[in-house]
């Protein structure tokens, strides 16, 4: 079976291309992986086939052990998107294949070529989505010649190198749209560049271009995007070629912008039908941050020690998902400040989309950078609780499971693998991450620590942490104990207890 390429393309999918190959670049975005691509990537490709945004992307690997560049370029940037599932009560099944990428990069080997591409004349917008790892300050040297590692410093150098290029011109900023889950995530960025430039001496001249110039806005973005499927042979057998890139997704897509009005008139999003809202992120974030993307991050790990591989298999277990649903009504929704109403539909459609039959949300996807979505989704959350001890408990549980979780092989590489219960995962977290829960677990394994004072020193480490978390004794106990139940008893049986003695609480 041929593979998809554009040589490919223009023998049969001709019209799939429709000139997209003269069309300038526009976009440098860093971050090439399936959400990028099944989201942003996809919404710009369906202006272009409108002729609404006439505009190519520059796609940059964000780190040094990236994947996806060799297929990419195979491909000549082409992938596609299945979207499939429910949408306004219609069965979605639909392939698009997506040309809107030009290049894809790796900055660590091609540093010219990035550089080169932040100063063409033509680009307006820098996407990004490098997780919530990506959007914190870390101390770096200046390099002119060479990419730095973190995202900021990668801005704060192409913008420097932009700002030269240009002599400073007022008109040739960018607008920043990055897609990272960071609360006021615009402002996170440049936030961190301007401690960049600082770090770096780059001068006051350069800073006041950067931030009268510049636009960096606030965003939200939600779809749930699966990416590659286990079952690819059906679909090559069904579009009659070979797509390594192919990723699925689910149709319901939504991207709040807070931005000025130079932001809706470069992307026309609204114009293409596209689920776009121009308004303030907070109007939005909170239910979703809150009812979607925490109530994933505190069921994973539990799931997968459960036995389970994806969002849709924990959900047709009765244990699992009586977890979540307990989470979701009885720790999550009453501190939300929304009324009850509103709170009780959005948790409902969160539910038929994590039941979504034709979408396989890895669990050990949604584990990737665990320990920095917990901070960043659940734990405001937790704080919220003071003396419920129903609530808290749902946190300590969740806690507890990504702590056995994130039992590691090996140490001192970003992506290595982890063995809890017997089950093998791959893990994906910040060296000083592994390296720290690598060195916790060994200790307890030669019982020089115990469970507690493995927990009491993952709360207390604010190398792992933005600041240490914070909870009393009892509490501590609490994940002490659910993280010696996974141990002994199993995942199993430790949910259907925990489940129980939550039901008689309640009640």
């Amino acid at each position: 079976m041929e593979r998809l390429s554009y040589e490919f393309m223009k023998k049969d999918f001709n019209d799939q291309l429709q000139g997209s190959e003269q069309l300038p670049v526009k976009v440098l975005q860093v971050g090439e992986g399936n959400f990028m691509r099944g989201f942003f990537d996809w919404m710009i490709d369906h202006m272009n086939r409108q002729g609404l945004f006439n505009g190519r992307i520059v796609a940059v690997q964000p780190t040094p052990h990236g994947r996806k560049l060799p297929d990419l370029q195979a491909q000549d940037n082409a992938y596609t998107v299945l979207l499939r599932g429910q949408l306004d009560g219609q069965i979605v099944d639909r392939a698009d294949i997506i040309t809107a990428i030009s290049d894809s990069m790796n900055p660590y080997e091609e540093w010219e070529k990035v550089v080169a591409t932040a100063c063409e004349p033509t680009l307006e917008i820098f996407a990004s989505n490098t997780t919530e790892a990506g959007l914190t300050y870390q101390k770096e040297e200046w390099n002119p010649d060479a990419s730095p590692l973190s995202f900021p410093g990668k801005v704060a150098q192409l913008l420097y190198e932009r700002y030269k290029a240009f002599d400073g011109a007022a008109d040739k900023g960018l607008i920043f749209l990055p897609c990272e889950l960071v609360e006021r995530n615009g402002d996170v960025l440049k936030d961190i560049v301007l401690q960049k430039i600082e770090d770096w001496s780059l001068g006051e001249t350069f800073k006041t271009w950067v931030l009268e110039h510049n636009e960096f806005c606030q965003t939200l973005v939600d779809r749930i995007v699966t990416g590659y499927p286990a079952n690819i042979e059906e679909f090559q057998t069904r579009l009659g070629y070979e797509d390594r890139l192919l990723t699925v997704a689910e149709p319901y897509h939504l991207f709040v912008i807070e931005g000025g009005e130079r932001a809706s008139s470069v992307l026309p999003f609204q114009d293409a039908g596209l689920n776009v809202a121009y308004a303030p992120v907070q109007d939005y974030a909170e239910l979703k941050i809150r009812l979607l993307n925490a109530p994933h991050t505190m069921v994973f790990a539990l799931a997968y020690l459960y036995g389970k591989d994806s969002v849709y298999d924990s959900m047709r277990n009765h244990d699992i998902r009586a977890f979540l649903e307990g989470a979701m009504d009885q720790a999550i929704k009453p501190v939300l400040p929304y009324e009850k109403e509103e709170k009780s539909h959005f948790a409902a459609g969160v539910l038929e989309r994590f039941e979504n039959p034709y979408q396989r949300h890895l669990l050990t996807d949604l584990g990737q950078n665990a320990i920095q979505k917990f901070e960043t989704r659940v734990l405001p959350l937790w704080k919220r609780w003071e003396n419920d001890g129903v609530a808290r408990h749902y946190f300590a549980l969740a806690l507890a499971s990504i702590l056995v979780y994130y039992q590691p092989t090996e140490k001192n590489q970003e992506k290595v693998e982890g063995r809890a219960l017997n089950r093998v995962m791959p893990l994906r977290e910040s060296e000083q991450t592994i390296t720290f829960m690598y060195d916790c677990w060994e200790q307890n394994h030669l019982e020089n620590i115990t469970v507690f004072e493995l927990v009491a020193q993952c709360l207390d480490n604010d190398d792992i942490w933005q600041e240490p978390i914070i909870v009393d004794d009892e509490q501590r106990q609490w994940i002490a104990d659910y993280v010696s139940d996974f141990l002994e008893i199993g995942a199993q049986k430790t949910v259907q207890q925990f489940n129980a003695k939550m039901k008689e609480e309640v009640q």
